[in-house]
């Protein structure tokens, strides 16, 4: 029998298919297990029945150290919310408590090999001994040793230079790119002897900041808080967070920060609305003039497209509105702006009186070491090590992660072979670097402390209390020290064995010195120090989220009010740098950015996925961000698949438009990566920020890059 089937039957039948499963439970049903499924996936934290409580810590995931209320059942936090009334936590804060669960946390020692999508399973003992081996070869002349310090200034950082002491070649950096690295750069103009500077912004009166992200927490200011009393100028070239929130903003081209700073010095200077009698009679000082005379306010506006009357009103309003305070930002992603630019914008508080003054730069005393008076191994920048001379490199991940080209690191290492052994909870970041990655207890499980940050008028502690049992698998860095010290045949004295012992003994130091407060989060109230019978009740205190902070001093050690380590040298060259040069046809600016919440940790939560890729109100990685002249100039459309090319390579990227790009710039988003999210990647696969190939002054804040099709 012949079967006859019309299109109207085809019809028919997908209708009365389509109402018929509607109607019927079948796809209810599936879609239900699908919600049951994806929400019992075994990474996903499954929390017990129990009592419900809160408990008050410290946000360890950023320096800044917010302070944070955990609303725990069963003893197991479920959410997490700013312990201070008005205050709020970023999107990192806020999910902090999901970290522990991270698809891509190590649970054990990993080899990591180039070219393998999976690492290999070792032992930590291994890691260990290999590690010594490369010590002693270190120590025989193979090459330098190098521990990279993703958090400086805790107790950790001070063991590692305990450890390294015996060996002369080796150094303990910071990591590239970290917030307020630019404070380094006044050790070359003051005398600093034995202190350490900090930037006293909450009792300014005016911000000039050169790309710092003021409104997304850089420096601990609650800037929606101090709107009525604090004006804000922002220099910078992308219409950020910040510059929507200033007063002034001023859109300089990048790479121009220097030329803006210069000639608003000019002005000072021209205006006489500065006395430099405390500075004159060097032949810096004279050096540093005859640069500034070079940069006047019409000559710097051409270089950075900038209106001149604006540099005459920031001039003239850092002058009248004191106290004001001058600083240079590491932008998230992007990196320092070069020594030049920062010797230049730092110089202006020299000019403005506002070094060792309230709500300016002041000098501070250092955190008690928790060690004895022991040597200890130097501090370096990582761009003073000379390229091809490490053998060993450490990275200190465990307490937090940085953004910045792995390109910095890979010029050190020595072309005879070198280690590379991270330490961190993750396997991202600096670690899928490695050659070995050892796994560390996370935020949440351990203690971490919150040493004092850059943007703190005097020393200060906070401790971030673990809410969270560790899990196996997991090495204290502390004690991985030791073990290394056993095996290479180093002394590293004390009786400390484990990071929280090591932490007691300072606090310990802290109680009998009895100076200080401790300061409650709930409400705000002060404890001196010297009212605590025993360092046990300043630990508790400081676990319960309290911080301490020294009493101000006012007989700081003597130091020489004048510039003595090449500001004018440092900026002959300037005047060749910051003016433009011609560029091939089709040269853009690449600027790399990234949120602040992201640029600070090796991981994210992957519940944030909605926020950085799939609801668009976040940039996500790989798109490049043109202004819609620029790429109508290029024949290119939105949506549309290039080439982004540098000097380091090329890789392709999807086009978004945006009128808040500067003309000439292409803007690209280098964090959070996809390992960050969650997802499981090759180990070091390339990225975008292997495009970015810093310059001679180690800064990749602007790169010449072009969009190429296909």
């Amino acid at each position: 029998m012949k079967f006859n089937v019309t299109r109207r039957d085809v019809l028919r039948f997908a209708g009365g298919a389509a109402i018929g499963t509607a109607l019927s439970p079948m796809p209810w049903n599936l879609t239900d297990d699908l919600a049951i499924w994806t929400q019992n996936w075994s990474w996903i934290p499954k929390p017990p029945k129990g009592e419900r409580a809160t408990r008050t810590t410290v946000c360890a995931l950023c320096p800044a150290g917010c302070p944070v209320e955990a609303r725990c059942i069963g003893g197991l936090p479920v959410a997490l919310r700013a312990a201070n009334d008005g205050a709020a936590l970023c999107p990192l804060g806020m999910t902090g408590h999901h970290l522990p669960h991270h698809p891509n946390r190590l649970t054990g020692a990993v080899g990591i090999t180039r070219g393998e999508r999976r690492p290999a399973a070792v032992t930590t003992d291994m890691v260990v001994r290999e590690t010594a081996r490369a010590i002693r070869s270190a120590r025989a002349g193979a090459g330098s040793v190098v521990v990279l310090d993703t958090r400086p200034g805790r107790s950790g950082s001070w063991a590692w230079r305990r450890l390294l002491a015996g060996i002369d070649s080796a150094v303990v950096a910071a990591a590239p790119g970290l917030e307020g690295a630019s404070l380094a750069s006044l050790d070359t103009m003051l005398d600093a002897r034995s202190q350490s500077f900090g930037l006293d912004l909450r009792n300014a009166r005016t911000i000039l900041s050169f790309g710092a992200p003021v409104a997304e927490g850089w420096g601990q200011l609650d800037l929606a808080a101090a709107r009525e009393s604090v004006r804000l100028v922002q220099v910078e070239p992308m219409r950020s967070r910040t510059a929507e929130s200033a007063d002034r903003w001023l859109p300089a081209r990048p790479g121009t920060e220097a030329a803006v700073a210069l000639a608003i010095a000019n002005v000072l200077l021209a205006e006489g609305l500065v006395d430099t009698t405390a500075l004159s009679g060097t032949d810096e000082f004279d050096s540093y003039l005859s640069v500034i005379a070079g940069f006047s306010p019409d000559r710097a506006a051409a270089i950075a497209g900038l209106a001149p009357d604006e540099i005459f009103a920031t001039a003239r309003e850092l002058a009248s509105s004191g106290p004001s305070i001058v600083v240079a930002g590491e932008q998230p992603g992007g990196g320092p702006l070069g020594r030049p630019a920062e010797t230049a914008i730092f110089g202006l508080n020299l000019l403005l009186g506002n070094v060792d003054r309230e709500g300016g730069i002041v000098g501070r005393t250092p955190l008690p070491a928790p060690g004895d008076d022991a040597p200890l191994t130097p501090l370096a920048r990582l761009d003073e090590i000379p390229d091809h001379s490490v053998a060993l490199v450490i990275i200190d991940a465990s307490a937090g992660d940085g953004v910045y080209p792995w390109s910095l690191v890979a010029r050190k290492l020595s072309p005879k072979g070198s280690l590379v052994v991270a330490l961190s909870p993750f396997l991202s970041g600096s670690a899928a670097r490695a050659n070995f990655a050892v796994p560390t207890p996370p935020y949440l499980e351990t203690i971490h402390e919150l040493p004092t940050s850059f943007a703190e008028p005097v020393a200060s502690i906070a401790l971030s209390a673990p809410l969270l049992p560790t899990r196996s698998g997991a090495v204290d860095p502390v004690a991985f020290m030791r073990s290394i010290a056993r095996a290479a045949g180093l002394d590293l004295a004390g009786e400390w064995a484990t990071t929280e012992s090591l932490i007691r003994e300072r606090v310990a130091r802290i109680h009998r010195a009895g100076s200080g407060t401790v300061t409650s989060p709930a409400d705000g109230s002060a404890t001196l120090v010297a009212e605590l019978s025993t360092s046990d009740e300043l630990w508790d205190a400081l676990l319960a989220g309290g911080r301490w902070s020294a009493a101000p001093s006012n007989t700081m050690p003597p130091r020489t009010m004048r510039i003595t380590g090449g500001l004018g040298t440092a900026l002959g060259e300037l005047p060749t740098r910051a003016t433009a040069t011609p560029r091939p046809t089709g040269t853009l600016t690449l600027v790399p950015r990234a949120t602040r919440d992201t640029s600070a940790s090796a991981a994210v939560s992957p519940v944030l996925t909605k926020l950085y890729q799939e609801s668009g109100l976040r940039g996500s990685t790989g798109t490049a961000v043109l202004n819609p002249r620029t790429a109508a100039s290029l024949g290119f459309a939105a949506g549309r698949n290039v080439r982004l090319l540098t000097a380091a390579g090329a890789m392709r990227v999807a086009l978004m438009l945006d009128e808040g790009v500067m003309p000439g710039v292409v803007e690209i988003v280098v964090a959070p990566e996809r390992s960050a999210l969650g997802e499981k990647t090759a180990p070091g696969a390339r990225t975008v920020l292997d495009l970015l190939t810093p310059g001679n002054e180690q800064t990749w804040s602007a790169v010449d890059a072009q969009l190429l099709e296909g």
